[in-house]
Formats: structure tokens, C-alpha cells, sequence
């Protein structure tokens, strides 16, 4: 080896290990964020996932009493709210694709345009009706899922119609 190449590796050493005597940091920040809209949903899990409610009246053979039935103790299933936390919101159910003027109707029967009559009610003792398009229920979100019952009635007296499905789809609106 001559005394140039020598000298020249002995300077890259002495400035690898300058190099490494002076490394430093530095420090920076990183921010995270998010943006949360208001907002709500109806008929959903705590997951978010959607589904329908269901107001079932059962297997019927008579009207000459009034035939119950409500979301939570006849096989259906409850309306759920789920709504940002202090979101103010008001539910409300349409008339149903059946409905008679004020009176909501299930089709069905034999010849597939027969009508039951029902009502709806937001009450257990249903006294307390739920007119088409009006308020059903109302609260302030929590974040979390919110339940509301809805209670039916098919009116004593109601013309017995023919053996056969019957059924109504009413729309559920959460206004926020």
C-alpha cells in the first residue's frame, strides 16, 4: 500500500467516526384528528347494521275483540335510534303503503286487496296513538342504541276478511 492510500484511508476512518460522534435528533409531532358530523340512524345495531322492524299480529281467526300486538312480547322486534351523543331527534311513522285516508291497512287475502285496519299506538295501555306522519317518539342520542316500542291494535269488530298473508310497510323517519 503507498503512504497516499495510507493517508486516504485513514481520513475516511477519522470522518466515519466524526460522523457517528456528532450524530443528533430531532424531534417533530404528528397530529390526529377527526371530524364527526351530527347524525342518526334507524332500525340499526349497536354495529350500524340495518335492519327492519316487525310489528307481527300473529295467526288470527276472530275479531270480535281487539287483536294486540306490539315490538317487544309478539315475535317482533323493536324500532332502534342510534344517534350521535346530544343529538336532539324526533321519530315518525309514515301511514304505510295502505293507508285510507288516517287509517292504516294490511292487504293481502285471497284476492290480494283485501284490508285489516290497524292502529298504532307509542304506549303499552295505547292511549297514546301514533297519527300518520307524526311524532312516535323523541330523545337526545347517547351514542349508543336507542329502543323504542311501538304497540298495535286491529279494532273489535273488524270485518273478518279471507284466509291469507297480510301485510303493510311503514316508513320510519328520524328527523336530527
Amino acid at each position: 500500500m503507498n503512504k497516499v492510500s495510507l493517508v486516504l484511508s485513514v481520513a475516511l476512518i477519522n470522518l466515519a467516526i466524526t460522523n457517528i460522534a456528532i450524530a443528533a435528533t430531532a424531534t417533530g409531532t404528528l397530529t390526529v384528528k377527526a371530524t364527526i358530523t351530527n347524525s342518526c340512524v334507524v332500525n340499526t345495531s349497536a354495529t350500524g347494521t340495518v335492519a327492519g322492524a316487525v310489528l307481527d299480529f300473529g295467526t288470527v281467526s276472530s275479531f270480535t275483540t281487539a287483536v294486540t300486538a306490539d315490538t317487544t312480547t309478539t315475535g317482533g322486534t323493536s324500532i332502534k335510534v342510534l344517534c350521535n351523543n346530544t343529538v336532539p331527534w324526533t321519530l315518525a311513522l309514515d301511514g304505510g303503503k295502505n293507508a285510507s285516508s288516517s287509517q292504516r291497512r294490511m292487504i293481502g287475502g285471497a284476492s290480494s286487496n283485501e284490508y285489516i285496519p290497524y292502529n298504532l299506538f307509542s304506549d303499552s295501555a295505547r292511549s297514546t296513538a301514533i297519527g300518520i306522519s307524526t311524532t312516535a317518539s323523541s330523545g337526545t342520542g347517547t351514542g349508543a342504541v336507542q329502543t323504542v316500542n311501538v304497540y298495535g291494535t286491529i279494532p273489535a269488530g273488524t270485518t273478518l276478511p279471507s284466509a291469507g298473508s297480510y301485510l303493510d310497510t311503514v316508513t320510519l323517519t328520524v328527523t336530527y
